[in-house]
């Protein structure tokens, strides 16, 4: 008997501590079907989500028999990255006047405790109707919600910033993945999403090639959201890579199982267990920054060698960064062919020469 109540207790805390604190996180829920576009000026969007503004973000379900639905809706096609709905807010619009921006936001079911880790996460995806992408998303955990009485850029910065180095990358149009690990100063209960910078710092880039005719995305970049997490996580024994028991800063390492296609930076389903590990170790030692360098083995031109080594080590950064990692702690290095491991010309001294080296700096 008390072997099952202490397992049935296990249970319940661990159930507990991987708790959700976010209502109807994947807009499964909702007031009403949606028909169209949103023009509710209550600021409810559905259950558990609000507009701190005066723009109207607008719901999308598989139940809609109109312009809101899923997969096609009037903003573009989607299917829900889980389930049967999803969110859409403008995050970047070109007015004359001032800038236009939809946020999320949600009242979270307990406050956040203070010193305690929190794993922010959603998946962001820009809509095939928009004519314009552009380089970043946000979000800000707050102890008050806001009621701004216009529809411009939100008036307090974001609690973190997800800006990518290149606008137009291979996962344009993809659901994409924000990962993020708060320490939370204490009292923390509403979260929202959206763009919080302005147009002169957002970046954008007009899609040329887009054969959208949807009138009111001509000047916009419009994102669906999904899958909204905010869960209390731990991390109070310090991650290791594998093979190396204790990491240290201002030693070189080999990052392990780090595969990519022949002659191409695209990393393989493989490598991600490991990038997991270095993704881990980088949210529990919060200062650290890591250099990422890329080498190749002697086959190829020293040009081409050169460019596959940084952008194979800008692979391992953008995956660092799509998991929540600042870009300001990610510096990336190609080395090309010039610094070997060891000599030789068969495939296993190639293949050890191969490689993605991190060093931990403080």
């Amino acid at each position: 008997m008390r072997t099952g109540l202490a397992v049935c207790l296990l249970i319940v805390c661990n159930a507990s501590f991987a708790q959700n604190l976010v209502r109807n996180p994947g807009f499964e829920q909702y007031y009403k079907c949606p028909g169209s576009y949103s023009s509710n000026s209550t600021g409810e969007i559905a259950p558990g989500w609000t507009s701190p503004s005066t723009g109207t973000p607008d719901m999308f379900h598989m139940c809609s028999t109109g312009e809101a639905g899923v997969p096609t809706n009037w903003a573009g096609h989607s299917k829900a990255y889980v389930g049967s709905g999803y969110a859409g807010i403008y995050v970047f619009l070109i007015r004359h006047n001032k800038d236009y921006r939809e946020y999320l936001q949600a009242e979270l079911i307990t406050p956040l405790e203070a010193d305690a880790e929190y794993h922010v996460e959603f998946y962001f995806k820009l809509s095939s109707n928009s004519k314009y992408a552009i380089d970043r998303i946000g979000f800000l955990l707050s102890d008050s919600n806001y009621l701004m009485k216009d529809d411009g850029t939100f008036p307090v910065a974001a609690t973190y910033e997800r800006i990518n180095r290149t606008i137009n990358t291979r996962s344009a149009g993809l659901w994409t993945r924000f990962a993020f690990t708060h320490l939370a100063k204490g009292g923390e209960k509403y979260l929202t999403i959206g763009n919080f910078s302005n147009s002169e710092r957002t970046r954008s880039l007009y899609i040329t090639n887009s054969q959208a005719t949807e009138p009111m995305l001509a000047r916009a970049a419009y994102f669906y959201i999904d899958e909204v997490k905010v869960i209390k996580v731990s991390g109070n024994t310090p991650p290791v890579l594998t093979g190396y028991p204790e990491l240290k800063t201002d030693e070189t390492y080999v990052l392990k199982n780090i595969q990519f296609k022949y002659n191409d930076y695209m990393l393989l389903d493989e490598s991600f267990p490991e990038l997991k590990k270095l993704v881990e170790v980088l949210r529990y030692h919060k200062t650290w920054k890591v250099v990422v360098s890329g080498h190749t083995d002697d086959i190829g031109s020293d040009i081409f060698n050169n460019e596959l080594s940084l952008l194979r080590a800008g692979s391992v950064a953008d995956y660092l960064i799509n998991s929540g990692i600042d870009p300001a702690r990610i510096k990336t290095l190609g080395f090309g062919k010039q610094t070997p491991l060891i000599k030789g010309t068969d495939e296993t001294s190639r293949a050890t020469n191969r490689r993605v080296e991190l060093r931990f700096l403080n």
